[in-house]
């Protein structure tokens, strides 16, 4: 019996952060293997709005 090689088709997004002194986070240069554009385009926006949600409630949490 021979055993049939698996074929790793997983591919990587890579999504770097920072997060400044004051809490407010910063989403930078996402890099991805080979992802249909449309699908990224969803990806970053996605992305984005996590951002803006972590800021909105940094801004509420810091003016109390």
């Amino acid at each position: 019996m021979s055993k049939k090689k698996k074929t790793d088709d997983r591919k990587q997004l890579l999504i770097r952060y920072r997060i400044d002194d004051k809490g407010y986070v910063y989403f930078v240069d996402p890099c991805c293997d080979e992802i249909p554009a449309l699908l990224f385009g969803k990806l970053m926006q996605a992305i984005a709005d996590v951002g803006k949600e972590w800021n909105t409630r940094r801004e509420s949490k810091l003016s109390v």
